[in-house]
């Protein structure tokens, strides 16, 4: 099946054509990396500015952190941290996503204009999946729990009321079940098989409840919920299959950023020191159809995202021009356009003084904006945001 080329959220839909940037805006006082940093209003709101700057595509916003050991927090607290940056990003006209497992908290940054619920619980709460039914939000179903041992479909972290579940799991976080060790000859990581038929299974399952509710498939995106109550064995098979979950047909996020897992896998202890270690893994699970990267450094991200892109396929540009009155013709734009780096007008279309451009280019989307821009300036006006396309028939894939 295709990598999914869309992602409806509300009334934005995301060309997934080329993997997004999201960035995480905890406001918090407790989060594993970042705790303290954002929780106030005026301090979150000039992060959340300067990611978009940096280039996020969306950002995530939670309320309240889930790193072991974390402390619940009730449903008005959370809210209380999460409104008024939620207002100011809306107003910006960002797309945000609110990272939350609580109903009410989903529903009330819905009515502020959030378009994503990002929901570390799958949407296993009825409450919760009437909430996206009678939305048109974009909808993050995750997996939290087991997938190695002894582990079932079963064991993953279900929302339910009278106790918490998902506090519980992360308390015992990372030590995961290695019970495949018992085997007689000790393999070094559990079955490919059993891993990835239990998320593949849970994922669906909670993936076609939203649709039977009336979520339309679209707006699902799939995170298979690296580090939470796996361990790095699990996560390294789960990362290594993300092909498998990409053809599933849904978005597929991945959210490995400053976690656990990463620190071991690249030997760094301090959590904010494994960001060139989270954009390596991005880049690994985006090769393989990850279209959602959700990262803490941004501008590290969005700029390793460009090179990786533009070295790994070209892509066929599609935008209109309107031709400026010191322009002796059409030929003059064209010239300095294909004068721009790794980059050929292939096809023109002119109709007056408007000129659409099909454009060939290495260079991924900031930079061919930040070159056309120059380039044109002066001979031509934009009129149309470009639209890209891949040159090749199929996404890069390791």
């Amino acid at each position: 099946m295709p990598i999914a080329s869309t992602w409806n959220c509300s009334n934005v839909a995301l060309d997934l054509s080329h993997p997004r940037v999201m960035g995480v805006l905890n406001v918090t006082p407790d989060s594993f990396s970042d705790g303290g940093a954002h929780n106030a209003p005026k301090a979150a709101i000039a992060t959340a500015a300067q990611m978009l700057t940096d280039g996020a595509d969306l950002i995530d916003v939670g309320g309240e952190s889930t790193r072991p050991g974390f402390t619940p927090v009730e449903p008005d607290e959370e809210y209380h941290r999460l409104e008024p940056v939620v207002r100011w990003l809306v107003k910006e006209g960002a797309l945000v996503s609110i990272d939350t497992r609580h109903p009410t908290v989903a529903q009330r940054c819905i009515e502020l204009g959030a378009q994503i619920i990002n929901d570390v619980t799958g949407f296993s709460n009825p409450q919760m999946v009437q909430v996206a039914a009678n939305s048109t939000c974009g909808c993050v179903v995750m997996h939290s729990g087991p997938v190695s041992g002894a582990a079932t479909r079963s064991s993953a972290v279900m929302a339910s009321s009278g106790r918490d579940d998902l506090s519980t799991l992360m308390n015992v976080a990372s030590a995961g079940d290695r019970a495949w060790e018992n085997e007689q000859d000790q393999p070094l990581l559990p079955q490919v098989d059993h891993v990835m038929g239990l998320l593949e299974g849970y994922l669906l399952e909670r993936a076609k409840d939203l649709e039977v509710q009336g979520v339309d498939a679209s707006r699902i995106c799939l995170d298979p919920g690296v580090g939470f109550g796996k361990s790095p064995e699990d996560n390294i098979v789960i990362l290594r299959a993300t092909q498998r979950l990409s053809d599933l047909g849904y978005p597929l996020m991945c959210a490995v950023s400053r976690k656990r897992f990463v620190g071991t896998v690249s030997g760094v202890a301090d959590a904010a020191a494994r960001d060139d270690a989270t954009i390596g893994v991005s880049l690994a699970a985006a090769a393989r159809g990850a279209r959602v990267l959700r990262v803490h450094n941004v501008a590290g991200m969005a700029q390793a995202l460009d090179g990786f892109w533009a070295a790994s396929e070209a892509w066929t540009a599609h935008v209109s021009l309107l031709l400026s009155p010191v322009a002796n013709n059409d030929r003059q734009v064209i010239k300095v356009v294909d004068a721009m780096p790794l980059t050929r007008v292939r096809a023109t279309q002119a109709a007056g003084d408007k000129l659409r451009l099909e454009i060939e280019t290495g260079l991924d989307r900031i930079p061919f904006q930040h070159a056309l821009d120059a380039a044109i300036r002066g001979v031509a006006t934009q009129i149309s945001s470009p639209i890209f396309e891949r040159c090749g028939t199929s996404s890069p894939r390791a």
